[in-house]
């Protein structure tokens, strides 16, 4: 099952999550999020881990041009829009930069998965290359990282033309296998679920996270 350590803000803790066993490091370019990292730190990380692992930066309403000037700095392996992009605006990046892969992510409540199912047939409807959705709690006015749990039990019954899912809210190393046994998910993604504080990585955690997840079973790496 992919994992995903996401949030990491120095080489240090990317050098940790790379020796966890961990499939993929997640890099946020919101500058309004907590665990913001500049490019240049982006660039460091990317050049120092190589093709070890998967480079997932995280963007939240960016423009489709401004998303692809940084990738084409780092060089990442996908970008995980986190916001509330348009099906235009994705459209308009996989044009930009066709080679790098696209995750989108939803938040959701108790309302349920029928919005978020009629947005992933409108991109797919738009011939948008999704390589996974990510699916995370949905909290006001914060885009991730909060740490609220998901109601699994709205993943249940997931229609099979979803692309690949990726779990993510506030999972941790005591609860991530059984969130996983239950939902069954191509990936698993956590950021403060393996922290200190926003931002420094527990590299304990992150060992104890990768592996609650390799103990459900399957190959030991998994790539995007």
């Amino acid at each position: 099952m992919w994992t995903k350590i996401c949030g990491v803000t120095t080489l240090d803790d990317a050098t940790s999550v790379v020796a966890a066993g961990a499939d993929a490091i997640g890099l946020n370019c919101y500058a309004q999020s907590k665990r913001y990292v500049p490019v240049s730190t982006a660039i460091q990380i990317r050049n120092s881990v190589g093709d070890d692992v998967d480079i997932v930066l995280v963007f939240v309403n960016s423009t489709a041009g401004e998303v692809a000037e940084i990738v084409a700095d780092v060089n990442p392996t996908a970008v995980q829009f986190h916001g509330d992009e348009t099906v235009e605006t994705l459209t308009e990046f996989h044009r930009l930069a066709p080679a790098t892969k696209i995750i989108r992510a939803f938040r959701i409540g108790e309302e349920g998965t029928a919005e978020m199912s009629d947005a992933i047939a409108a991109l797919q409807a738009a011939d948008v290359p999704l390589a996974a959705i990510l699916v995370d709690a949905l909290v006001a006015g914060e885009y991730g990282g909060t740490g609220h749990r998901v109601a699994t039990k709205l993943l249940n019954d997931r229609p099979s033309t979803w692309p690949p899912m990726i779990l993510a809210g506030g999972l941790t190393p005591d609860v991530v296998g059984a969130a996983a046994k239950e939902v069954m998910p191509w990936g698993v993604d956590t950021a403060s679920g393996v922290e200190m504080r926003p931002g420094v990585k527990n590299a304990e955690k992150v060992a104890s996270f990768v592996a609650a997840v390799r103990a459900i079973g399957g190959p030991d790496r998994v790539r995007l």
